[in-house]
């Protein structure tokens, strides 16, 4: 190759699929960073790895050995980082030097079955910068001395850390050890007095990402985080760091979102700024805090005439479906005790009072009893799954229209029995974006409005069923009735674009129904999938759902599920 020719990222795709896939026998995803990264690192994050359009630094074969380097690195991460660190209260030198030794110790491992790569990655140390003393160049002189065993380094700052990391290794690689490493070789930096700039500060070298995937999410400002710190730094200094920009595919990382905390009790949030909930992580057996984005959408209004024309075509049976369920409504005989007046005598009160008497008092007059009905006090949320494959063709339908006419004949037999019912949907694009459709809520009238838009109903992208059954609890947690249920219909099992082990999101969803069920609110699945048996018990329990296997019938059979559920 020319030296002089330039090296972009589109250049170097193909061939760095096929690179990695020689290196580590797996397809990785690689996406450009849609701006030049003058200052910010190569990041990952869910879906995939993120390199730079172009490394103007570098051109011909030093800029092809620089995307080697970097995807090589990040790929590393993916294939041995299966844990987060929690910031908790961590300086940002202590944040520094932990993902410095986390780059280290996958860098090692890679190297253990493919020893090229450290001769690949070295190629971007300088081997005379072995004299700085300020921290960023004593934070790039141990990543230089832990990656080259041959290297020479006496400063015992550097000394400390090397043997630090060798002990860590020896005794078997506990990343609980390595946060202690790395709090204590920043406590270190601290008594030396030496200052560490963290809004300038990049990882270095140049192949190396950012590490921001590395921590949870749920860190204060004013404990850093890093790189976002480096971008308003470089701003600052006039340097050309790309700007916020909310088609900027590295800056929706840096966007801020407001939080719901992990047992849902409180939740602020708006499009500008999503909730957020956490995921349940089978693979590590802990929750990844606030790593689903929420954002919820009032569902436009579509003609309500088509669907008050499917209604006609249901008259009878909605009919007869209020009827049924006003005669449920009478509820259950309850026996009241200690009451003014009643039916008969309570005789523990006769007793009390016939003790107090004979002292001289005034006794307590609630010595009656009597009987009521009960009047049963319910809501209900119908939680609609809008995914993509809603979309299947019927005989003359589809699924997502028999769902909506389902919906549609429930809420106006609720509507005729007083009690408060609301129908939600949700459909999913990765972990970032969760939709979260209103079509009625508890306290609107089921009218006109409400009916145009669930005719306005439409399904794509796919189904991240546990966060969506979060936030429907959240939801929920406002209604002030004695019972509450979410009624989740669907016709698939979880998944989404950036989970490629299903097992994940089934799990997760799992986990969801059992914490809203905790919490007061159960979840009960209907199901138009005839293969759903397997998974759907693994999600909801023997008991919470039921499989509909000739989805024509599910206008039918909702609102009769209904009545079982609430009898």
């Amino acid at each position: 190759m020319d030296p002089g020719t330039d090296y972009d990222f589109e250049a170097a795709d193909k061939s760095l699929r096929h690179y990695l896939r020689a290196l580590w026998d797996r397809e990785f995803k690689l996406h450009p960073c849609e701006k030049p990264l003058t200052q910010i690192r190569p990041f990952i994050s869910e879906l995939g790895i993120h390199l730079p359009r172009q490394y103007r630094s570098h051109q011909g074969q030093l800029a092809k050995d620089l995307y080697r380097a970097a995807a090589a690195h990040a790929a590393a991460h993916q294939a041995y980082s299966l844990t987060t660190f929690e910031r908790r209260k961590l300086k940002p030198v202590q944040l520094a030097i932990i993902g410095l030794l986390e780059d280290a110790r996958v860098e090692l491992l890679a190297i253990k079955t493919m020893p090229g790569l450290r001769a690949l990655w070295l190629n971007f140390f300088d081997t005379r910068d072995n004299e700085g003393i300020g921290v960023e160049s004593l934070l790039l002189r141990l990543a230089h001395a832990l990656l080259d065993p041959a290297r020479e380094d006496d400063n015992p700052w550097v000394m400390k850390g090397r043997r630090l990391f060798a002990e860590f290794q020896q005794q078997g690689g506990d990343m609980e050890m390595l946060r202690e490493i790395g709090s204590l070789l920043g406590n270190d930096i601290g008594q030396s007095r030496v200052q560490f700039n963290a809004k300038a500060y990049v990882v270095e070298p140049l192949y190396r990402d950012d590490n921001l995937f590395l921590w949870d999410s749920d860190a204060a400002e004013e404990e850093t985080r890093l790189q976002e710190q480096a971008q308003s730094g470089a701003e600052e200094s006039s340097q050309s760091a790309p700007k916020n920009d909310e088609k900027s595919e590295e800056d929706q990382r840096f966007r801020p979102r407001a939080v719901a905390s992990a047992n849902q009790d409180e939740a602020t949030g708006s499009n500008d700024n999503p909730l957020t909930y956490p995921e349940w992580d089978m693979r590590t057996g802990h929750y990844r805090p606030h790593w689903c984005s929420i954002i919820e959408q009032i569902a436009p209004e579509g003609d309500a005439a088509s669907l008050r024309t499917r209604l006609t075509h249901y008259k009878t049976l909605s009919a007869k479906l209020a009827q049924l369920m006003q005669a449920r409504k009478v509820g259950q005989p309850v026996r009241l005790r200690r009451e003014l007046d009643g039916d008969d005598f309570e005789l523990d009160a006769l007793i009390d009072a016939q003790t107090v008497l004979r002292s001289g008092a005034m006794p307590e007059m609630r010595v009656h009893r009597r009987q009521r009905l009960q009047k049963r006090d319910l809501s209900i949320l119908v939680l609609v799954d809008l995914s993509e494959s809603t979309n299947t063709a019927l005989a003359d339908s589809t699924v997502l229209a028999l769902i909506r006419e389902a919906s549609v004949l429930l809420g106006a037999a609720i509507e005729q029995t007083g009690d408060q019912f609301a129908i939600h949907g949700f459909c999913s694009n990765g972990r970032h974006e969760v939709n979260y459709l209103r079509f009625k809520e508890f306290n609107q009238t089921f009218d006109d409005a409400a009916l145009g838009r669930l005719s306005h109903m439409q399904s794509g992208l796919s189904t991240r069923m546990g966060a969506a059954i979060r936030h429907a609890s959240h939801c929920m947690r406002g209604c002030r009735t004695e019972q509450r249920l979410i009624l989740v219909v669907t016709d698939g099992e979880p998944h989404d674009i950036d989970v490629f082990h299903p097992e994940l999101l089934l799990q997760d969803a799992a986990r969801a129904v059992e914490r809203s069920t905790a919490a007061g609110t159960p979840v009960f699945c209907v199901s138009v999938d005839a293969k759903a048996d397997d998974y759907i018990r693994r999600i909801f329990g023997p008991h919470g759902y039921l499989v509909i296997d000739q989805v024509e019938q599910l206008p039918q059979r909702l609102p009769e599920l209904y009545l079982r559920l609430t009898g």
